[in-house]
Parts: C-alpha cells; structure tokens; sequence
C-alpha cells in the first residue's frame, strides 16, 4: 500500500510540474491565428493549476454595410477543436459547452463606424463590445483589443476576463472535488492576424 502511494504522488508531481511549466509558456506564437481560454483548477484542496485551451481553427471575418461605413466583426471557432494537452479534459467540453446546441464559439460585435475603427488601429487599443454564443446563451461581453503593425498585416490581441458563471457553464469536480475542484475564473484570449480575416483591407494597416 505504501509503494501505491508513493507511485501515485510521484505520477501526481510530475504531471502537476509539466502542467505549470505549460502554464509558463506563451499561448500563442507570434504568427498564430488562433484563440484559447485559460482557466484553473485547486488539486487535492491545495495546489491551483492552470489550464490552457487553444484553437487554430478560426473563422474571422468583417462584414461591411451596403455604403461601406459600418461594419460588424465575426470570429468563431468549434467547441470541439480546442486542445488542452489532455485528451480526457478535451473529450468532456462538448458536453459542458452544450455543442449540440451551439457547435461553434461565435462572436458578433456591435456596428462599428470606419472611422472608429480607423482610430482603434491609430491609438493601438480598443473595447469591442458585442455578443457572444456559447453553451446554447448568447451574452453580451467586452473584448479588450491591442493592434500591432506588422509586415503587411496587424496582430490583434486582446482577452475578456470573465466566469463559468456569466455564461451558465457547471463545470464538473473530479471525484466530487477530492482530486480536482474547477474555480470560476475564466479568460478568453485573442491572437488574430488581419491578413487571415477577410474585409480588413478596406482598412489601412498603420506602420
């Protein structure tokens, strides 16, 4: 019995170091299209681990009215592509995000005027306000935006600090919380490249 728990606490240190090494990284790359959440779970009622979730497979795309001074942004991606490094956790969000009732993260923004997204890319920072569809809500939220100019495109990069709660998500314990007991802390982040998202060059990229 005593060699079980010590195997057992060696497997849970060493997966707890990978996790937090994870957690130190950078989320995205510098020439990544992706998005991802992060969020953390307490282990064992004392250790807080991080968990990272990212999606490459986005959709983005700004949609412009008939006179081509309004527009609407549009970014979603499958509930079911986003990849944590742990097939388990991966295979369970499709039934905590309800995809048979929203298959895809969708976020729609508010109208926005040219000239207002001409001054977003000129200050390098913005609040797009709109609503996002997930676990068969939709919500209003705030997405907080940097622009960077980069060779023949701009990176926008940006995060919405918020909670299960706010969008009606339960996230299950493990083993009634004795091996993990999820926290209510979410943030949705943002790592778009302008060159990859259609209507966007009716904008001028400032260098």
């Amino acid at each position: 019995m005593k060699n079980i728990i010590i195997v057992f606490a060696t497997n849970l240190l060493l997966t707890l170091g990978t996790q937090a090494t994870f957690a130190e990284e950078h989320v995205f790359a510098p020439d990544e299209h992706c998005l991802a959440y992060k969020t953390e779970k307490v282990t064992f009622f004392f250790v807080d681990v991080e968990i990272i979730g990212k999606s490459c497979e986005v959709s983005a795309v700004i949609r412009w009215n008939a006179s081509g001074e309004q527009a609407q942004v549009e970014v979603s991606v499958p509930v079911t592509t986003f990849d944590s490094g742990n097939a388990l956790r991966d295979g369970d969000i499709p039934e905590i995000l309800k995809v048979e009732l929203t298959p895809n993260i969708r976020f729609i923004s508010n109208w926005l005027n040219r000239a207002d997204l001409q001054k977003m890319l000129e200050s390098q920072k913005a609040e797009v306000f709109g609503n996002l569809d997930v676990a068969g809500g939709t919500f209003p939220v705030k997405f907080v935006l940097t622009f960077t100019s980069k060779s023949g495109y701009f990176l926008v990069e940006g995060r919405l600090l918020t909670s299960f709660a706010a969008f009606k998500v339960e996230v299950p314990s493990v083993v009634g919380g004795l091996i993990a007991e999820p926290k209510e802390f979410l943030e949705l982040l943002v790592h778009l490249r302008s060159d990859k998202i259609p209507g966007t060059e009716k904008l001028t990229v400032q260098k």
